[in-house]
């Protein structure tokens, strides 16, 4: 008898079938947003783009000319560079000379101790905002010529105060697709953005947001406290949801193929980025930690090792033959939706080994003091 066959077996397979069937619903859900955008006019609120930037010479002219050459009636974007090593602040300045609609600041000076650089830039940032309408998105974000109306008629149709977007994925290298899909795939299965909106109680572990694509009402962002609320957070785009709507404000999470990003540029950089957050997303906590392990185990490796070896014996395995399919099924379709190769999501099992791999060294990073990033070293209050 093997571990998939019985109780334990069929219990894998529901939970992978309401795993599914969860994936379904938050694409339905997206579909439930796009439908309900409110169309806006020539009197459409202002808009604010805000793009912090430190040493994304490489990103940066390409994601300021995705922004300039919007549709939308009314906007600003307002760059910061935070205090760049490289040609960031030049590339920015050379910009605003060509656009009446970019405004650059440039800050110098080094984050205080146990504030997060980003944070501390998005704040800068919406202080020297004018929009009713505050968008952060990061420079490595790449925007098609509808993406501010996208969002802001999205949020005036569902009446948020927050909409943020899941943006499609640009994935240059094989390193990348050794885990970028699958963590893609394990916020569309861990994160229910249709119970996120419909939840009308003020519930922030029910609350998650994508700080690649970031709105936010004014009134409601500064009501909160804003980024200052949240300074310490290396998730500063997930404490930024939990942070409105521990408030009372109402938050949505949605598809949006009207951005792309490009995270990471290669195995390297990508651990290294995963690294500084993924034990943050599981609260800084080494139990929640042990289970998250030992669900990747059980549900989606353990499945596929017992086919194999049944296959290889000439024994059946319907139960763990059915879990496979089922994972495979889920990681495709979300392959799909990031705008990536279905087939590259059959490669999950490579994927979520190296997944355990960077959330351990997320872990001794956190407890060894190495967490940084761009060359900051990184504090997070959430260490349980």
């Amino acid at each position: 008898m093997t571990f998939t066959e019985g109780w334990l077996g069929a219990i894998i397979v529901a939970t992978l079938a309401i795993g599914l069937s969860n994936l379904l619903a938050n694409f339905a859900f997206a579909r439930r947003a796009s439908r309900r955008a409110r169309a806006v006019s020539e009197t459409a609120p202002l808009v604010s783009v805000l793009v912090p930037a430190r040493n994304e010479a490489h990103n940066i002219e390409a994601c300021i000319a995705s922004l300039l050459r919007q549709d939308y009636p009314n906007y600003e974007v307002i760059a910061l560079d935070d205090d760049s090593t490289d040609a960031t602040g030049a590339i920015l300045d050379r910009l605003a000379q060509g656009d009446a609609h970019l405004r650059v600041v440039h800050n110098r000076q080094a984050p205080p101790p146990g504030v997060n650089g980003k944070s501390r830039a998005c704040q800068m940032l919406a202080e020297h905002a004018r929009g009713e309408w505050l968008l952060f998105v990061d420079a490595d974000t790449l925007h098609r010529r509808d993406s501010i109306r996208a969002g802001v008629e999205r949020a005036l149709g569902l009446n948020v105060a927050l909409f943020s977007a899941i943006p499609r994925q640009i994935i240059g290298s094989w390193g990348e697709r050794l885990f970028v899909p699958a963590g893609f795939a394990l916020i569309y299965n861990f994160v229910s953005p249709w119970r996120i909106y419909l939840e009308r109680k003020p519930r922030p572990a029910n609350a998650a947001a994508i700080g690649q694509y970031l709105l936010v009402r004014r009134e409601a962002y500064f009501a909160s406290g804003g980024h200052h609320a949240v300074r310490n957070q290396i998730l500063d785009d997930v404490a930024m949801g939990k942070l409105l709507k521990a408030h009372g404000y109402r938050i949505a999470l949605s598809d949006g193929d009207w951005v792309r990003c490009r995270m990471y540029r290669g195995f390297g950089e990508m651990v290294e980025g995963f690294s500084k957050n993924a034990f943050s997303i599981l609260n800084g906590s080494l139990a929640m930690s042990a289970i998250f392990i030992a669900a990747c185990l059980v549900l989606f490796l353990l499945p596929i090792v017992e086919l194999v070896a049944g296959t290889a014996s000439g024994a059946a395995h319907w139960a763990a033959a059915a879990a496979v399919a089922l994972t495979g099924a889920n990681f495709a379709l979300v392959n799909r939706r990031i705008g990536q190769r279905w087939w590259v999501g059959l490669l999950y099992p490579i994927q979520l080994i190296v997944g355990i791999g960077i959330l351990l060294n997320s872990i001794r990073w956190r407890y060894t003091g190495r967490a940084r990033w761009k060359g900051r070293p990184l504090t997070d209050s959430a260490i349980r």
